[in-house]
């Protein structure tokens, strides 16, 4: 491997260590809220597996991440049958749907921080051949004693938010020093890997190849029935402040005989939400108690992990949440796929170029507000026709980028022959 070691400053060393007590108590919080012990000690670096080599390790930070890289780890397992596979996560969230979800090959870790005690211990107990970085993920220590131990790395669906094309002097140095530690960046688009070179990546090693999320909204599952017997507009990934614009929509929707169900983009707000809705004299079923919904219910709460493919497979119309707030909006690859009429607020800065394509092909719906989410709503309600016709524009958009994947695995082999 011939990238050079670029070391990371004293001044990024010693803001890890002035930082050390903020990010042991994160730490500790999230080992005690969701996490446990195994979380504590190998995001320190502890109570690591030995993994025989060669091995690939995969990071995916969170759910989001972990979802786009779905495909490209089962076609590791199949491409690469004598590797061991390592996934590593942030997040326990993400690390639950890799137990559940993954082949049985692959084995889960949670990444340490970035630490270089931690980091050390982590390269030397996995002992990757290669590690593939999903997405913004950027981690000066990790990339640094990689490039020294001769762990072919690259950034893959790569991307980069505004926030950190912005950020300090000192931290786009750092940053520029911890791309070229990388054997390549595959960014997910022309606009992505711009930000990167901007950011100081190497024009040579990095390169467009297309967003991974497509792959991922192409896999074709047996998904269990929800067993809801009512049409319903589904609410996907939605955020606080959200749930109360579309509870305002609820009229129209028991006029129509819909049901409004509720995926929170975080579980745990599900009880809380229930509480606040009911309060409103709504009648509310929550899935994480079982509860059964009636031709009285007013709303469901989907506040279980893992089972939203299964409510989009259902819903008669899906809208998906952080786009009617300033948040950015969420993953509209995955209801694409399966067909579904979709619908999404003006904030859609984290997916621009996926709605703009999605517009362009007819399969989605763009609203300017909450006002005008009402209006879509009744106008694809009463009219199957048009509501049937812009999931079939959907699905077939993401048909045409099926070849995303195998693009993937053709400019990754070279470097995971490690």
């Amino acid at each position: 491997m011939s990238t050079p070691h670029h070391r990371t400053s004293l001044r990024y060393r010693a803001l890890l260590f002035l930082l050390a007590p903020a990010v042991l108590g994160y730490i500790t919080y999230r080992s005690i809220k969701d996490g446990g012990w195994r979380y504590f000690l190998q995001r320190l670096g502890f109570n690591l597996p030995h993994v025989p080599t060669p091995s690939i390790l995969v990071h995916c930070a969170s759910v989001g991440e972990f979802s786009a890289a779905k495909p490209l780890l089962l076609e590791l397992c199949n491409q690469y049958p004598g590797h061991h596979l390592v996934i590593t996560t942030n997040t326990p969230t993400a690390a639950v749907l890799a137990s559940e979800q993954l082949h049985e090959k692959i084995m889960h870790v949670y990444m340490p921080v970035d630490y270089s005690f931690a980091v050390n211990r982590l390269l030397s107990r996995v002992h990757p051949g290669s590690m593939l970085i999903l997405e913004t993920e950027i981690w000066p220590t990790l990339f640094y004693r990689a490039a020294k131990n001769n762990i072919a790395t690259a950034i893959i669906n790569g991307r980069l938010s505004s926030k950190t094309l912005h950020v300090n002097r000192f931290m786009k140095s750092e940053y520029q020093s911890s791309l070229r530690n990388l054997e390549m960046i595959l960014a997910r688009s022309d606009e992505d890997r711009l930000k990167f070179l901007d950011l100081g990546a190497e024009s040579h090693a990095t390169h467009t190849v297309g967003n991974l999320k497509y792959a991922a909204a192409q896999i074709k599952m047996d998904l269990p029935a929800t067993g809801i017997q009512r049409p319903y507009l589904l609410a996907a990934s939605t955020h606080e402040d959200e749930e109360l614009q579309l509870v305002q929509h609820l009229p129209l929707l028991k006029q129509k005989n819909y049901l409004l169900v509720i995926a929170p983009r975080y579980p745990d707000r599900g009880s809380p939400l229930h509480h606040q809705l009911q309060q409103k004299k709504l009648t509310v079923a929550l899935r994480s108690r079982q509860d059964s919904v009636t031709e009285h219910t007013d709303i469901y709460i989907v506040d279980t992990l893992g089972e939203l493919d299964r409510y989009l497979n259902e819903a008669e119309l899906v809208f998906v949440g952080g786009s009617l707030i300033t948040r950015g909006g969420h993953n509209i690859l995955e209801p694409a796929g399966l067909g579904k009429c979709t619908i999404v607020g003006p904030h859609m800065d984290n997916f621009s170029l996926e709605t703009r394509e999605l517009l362009k092909a007819g399969g989605i719906i763009q609203v300017t507000g909450n006002r005008d989410l009402g209006d879509q709503l009744a106008r694809m309600i009463d009219d199957s026709h048009m509501r049937v016709q812009y999931g079939i524009s959907a699905q077939q958009f993401i048909k045409q980028k099926a070849s995303v994947l195998n693009s993937y695995m053709k400019c990754l082999q070279p470097m995971l022959q490690h």
